[in-house]
């Protein structure tokens, strides 16, 4: 889940982001974006690509719960 404390965007833009997707899949675009977030959130350490693309793909899902 998104931490509204940390997230550079709000969650309501993210949640139109992928909600434009018709929720089919999430976009690579949207989900690309997400992981750059976390990546500069952790001072823009190498070495946990995949972890924050795993973590952008929940994040996301998440907001289209919601």
């Amino acid at each position: 889940m998104i931490d509204p404390k940390i997230n550079i965007r709000s969650k309501s833009a993210l949640s139109a982001q992928v909600n434009n997707h018709a929720g089919i899949a999430l976009a690579d675009s949207a989900v690309q974006t997400r992981a750059y977030e976390l990546f500069e959130l952790r001072g823009k350490i190498d070495g946990r690509a995949e972890q924050d693309w795993y973590q952008a793909e929940n994040d996301l899902r998440a907001c289209q719960q919601a």
